[in-house]
């Protein structure tokens, strides 16, 4: 049996929903989080999360219960499914039952199965990034109180997000911050050597220093290419 909560009983758990679901700071957690934090609070069958990615696609990012590998991988345009709508018009949508939807694109937007479906935008820093979607067994399967549960718990969620892949950039900075100082003193003690190798006319091992400086710099360009890019995070 479905417990119906006020709005003063519904507040403290969204604040404690806030409360886990910010305190991740890997991106898998913070999706895992959210569909943990979420199944106490209002019944649902399947969800997921879509988001754009850096192409501007759409593509799952966590699904409950878990979806296979070749439905993780696939991507859609924006303009081709339920959830690229909701993006593009950041307004939630409702279908609460399939069955007597008329539209052929709505029944194809989900599993078969399915009866009741709900999708709100996550946006942040004032765009949407992606989806946050639910689905049911049961027509008509959740009540304006609980579809707004949704509707209040996509902005941590979008925030969360986003915080998470800051730190992933913060993380992957680190890294190449120290990988460029080892390969610094590397160069600098190359340098010494090379000088080294001119004062005494030492062209055999002058060759070789000057080898092992060229295969450097070609490190520090590979490390230059592999740059996390900023993620594309919102349609223009």
């Amino acid at each position: 049996m479905v417990v119906q909560r006020d709005e003063a009983a519904l507040q403290p758990l969204l604040v404690t929903l806030a409360r886990r679901i910010t305190a991740r700071h890997d991106l898998d957690d913070v999706l895992a989080e959210t569909f943990r934090c979420l199944r106490p609070l209002v019944p649902f069958g399947g969800g997921s999360i879509q988001l754009v990615d850096d192409e501007g696609w759409i593509q799952m990012a966590a699904a409950d219960p878990a979806a296979p590998d070749h439905v993780m991988a696939h991507r859609v345009p924006l303009g081709g499914s339920v959830a690229g709508r909701v993006i593009l018009t950041e307004h939630p949508v409702y279908l609460p039952d399939l069955d007597n939807d008329d539209r052929p694109r709505s029944r194809a937007a989900v599993s078969g199965g399915v009866r009741s479906y709900f999708a709100v935008p996550l946006i942040a820093d004032g765009k949407a990034i992606g989806v946050l979607q639910v689905d049911s067994a049961t027509p008509s399967a959740w009540t304006d109180a609980q579809r707004l549960v949704f509707v209040s718990v996509a902005p941590v969620v979008a925030a969360a997000i986003q915080n998470a892949r800051a730190h992933a950039r913060a993380a992957s900075a680190r890294i190449q911050a120290r990988s460029a100082d080892r390969k610094l003193a590397e160069a600098r003690a190359l340098a010494t050597t090379i000088r080294a190798c001119l004062e005494a006319g030492d062209a055999e091992a002058l060759d070789q220093q000057l080898q092992r400086l060229e295969d450097l710099l070609g490190e520090v360009a590979d490390v230059r290419r592999l740059r996390v890019p900023e993620p594309r995070l919102a349609v223009s």
